[in-house]
Parts: structure tokens; C-alpha cells; sequence
């Protein structure tokens, strides 16, 4: 063969060698993910009926789409979620563009997750238009990673933590007519690529049709207490009786 024509072959089989392990690093890292995310769509479900949960939601903004691991929608606010299924020690400064994954001395960057779930936070912004600080943004780690950075400003959580993480929110800041409102409109302006979306369709006309129901028979849809009429400092409301456990009220 002639030396030229089999240096040309062996840079052409290295090249292809690259792709092919690129192509198999993409596919196991996206398999980690995916499995991250089931695992943590498995623990939301641990949520009371009270909040809907919306996984691998889509959105299309000016043409350009943005991926959302989960969205859980709720009388508390709107909780947006990013997932990272990483191993090793996790570093990386609140504001810096990107973090490290440091797994036995090998290092990797990836981006801030922070950053990335602010963009998300943005997309459900322009399609609702709430104040911002009815979106709550968290990103959960699952028990693989070894957290070593200061997030203490922001919600940074194992996936053991997320549930107590959700429900430390007990402020009502939507009424059930702008809750219902909220989850249509997630569910006609987001696609999804799993097959869930019919479980999902379903799901938001449960919640409506529960909740609905058991307002309307004097019952908590939290916590199935009863409905006790008050006066606060705004005026007439309900609230639950088994208050201060239940915090769930309902303005008339």
C-alpha cells in the first residue's frame, strides 16, 4: 500500500473511532439523566393531590424550544426542577458559568445548573406572566453526589430532600381558579416526548374535578379536614380546621 494512501486509512479510522466513543459518551450520559429523572418523577408522586406534576415538559418560546426536567404546579407556587444524576464531588461557584464534576481525580465541566434552571424559569415566566417570586427554582442532586459548594441561597438538594424542600412552602399565592388556569395552560402550551402525556392530560383533569369537589362539599383538599369560615386582616376566607398543621385557605 502506498504510505500515503495508509496514513490517510489509519487518520480516517481514528476519526471514526472518536466519533463512535463520542457517540456512545452522549448516550450513557443521557441515559444517566433520563434515569435520574425517573427517579426523581417517582418521589414527586409522593406529593399530595394538591399539587400537579408536569415531567420532561417542552416549550416553545420565539421559536426556539426549552426542555424542563419537571414543573410541579401548586396553590404555593409554581416549583421549577432541574435533575443531575452525577457521581463525585460537585463544586462550583453560584454565579460562574460553569461547575465541575471531579469523579477520582477525573474532572468535568458542565454547565451551571443554577444558570440553566433560571432560563427555565424565564420560559414559565413568559408564558404566565406571575411574579417571579411565585417561581420556585431547584435543582436536585440524587445521593450519587457529594455537594462541596455554598448554595445556602438558593434550593441545592439531594433527591431525599426534595419532598420536605417542596412543602416548607405553605403560603397561598394562587386562587383555584388561577391554579386550574395555570396547569390547562401548561398542558396545551408544552410537548412531550415521553409517553406520558396522556397520564398527564388525565392527571390535570383529576386534580381539577378532586379539588373542585371537595371545596364544594367544605372539605380540605389537603388534608380532608373541614372548612371553616374566618376573618382575617383581607377580609372573609376559608381555612382548614386543622390548622396550624394545615395551612390550606381559600379566599371568597
Amino acid at each position: 500500500m502506498n504510505p500515503i494512501h495508509f496514513i490517510i486509512a489509519c487518520v480516517t479510522i481514528l476519526v471514526l473511532l472518536y466519533v463512535i466513543r463520542i457517540n456512545i459518551v452522549h448516550k450513557q450520559a443521557k441515559f444517566i439523566g433520563r434515569h435520574g429523572e425517573k427517579k426523581v418523577a417517582k418521589v414527586l408522586m409522593q406529593l399530595p393531590d394538591e399539587y400537579t406534576i408536569f415531567n420532561d415538559v417542552y416549550l416553545l418560546e420565539n421559536d426556539k424550544s426549552t426542555q424542563i426536567d419537571h414543573v410541579v404546579l401548586s396553590p404555593y407556587g409554581v416549583f421549577v426542577i432541574e435533575t443531575k444524576n452525577y457521581s463525585g464531588l460537585i463544586y462550583g461557584g453560584e454565579k460562574a458559568q460553569y461547575w465541575t464534576k471531579d469523579m477520582f481525580g477525573t474532572k468535568y465541566k458542565f454547565y451551571n445548573p443554577l444558570l440553566q434552571n433560571y432560563s427555565h424559569v424565564r420560559a414559565l415566566y413568559s408564558l404566565y406572566g406571575f411574579p417571579m417570586q411565585y417561581f420556585i427554582p431547584i435543582v436536585v442532586f440524587t445521593n450519587r453526589a457529594e455537594l462541596l459548594g455554598d448554595y445556602s441561597k438558593h434550593h441545592v438538594v439531594y433527591i431525599d430532600e426534595l419532598i420536605s424542600t417542596i412543602e416548607a412552602y405553605q403560603k397561598v399565592v394562587f386562587t383555584e381558579s388561577i391554579l386550574a388556569d395555570a396547569i390547562v395552560r401548561l398542558s396545551y402550551s408544552s410537548f412531550e416526548t415521553s409517553e406520558t402525556v396522556s397520564i398527564h392530560k388525565a392527571q390535570v383533569k383529576a386534580n381539577i374535578a378532586s379539588y373542585k369537589m371537595a371545596v364544594k362539599e367544605g372539605v380540605c383538599p389537603r388534608c380532608g379536614g373541614t372548612l371553616v369560615r374566618r376573618e382575617g386582616r383581607y377580609g372573609s376566607f376559608w381555612g382548614c380546621s386543622n390548622y396550624p398543621n394545615c395551612r390550606f385557605t381559600l379566599r371568597t
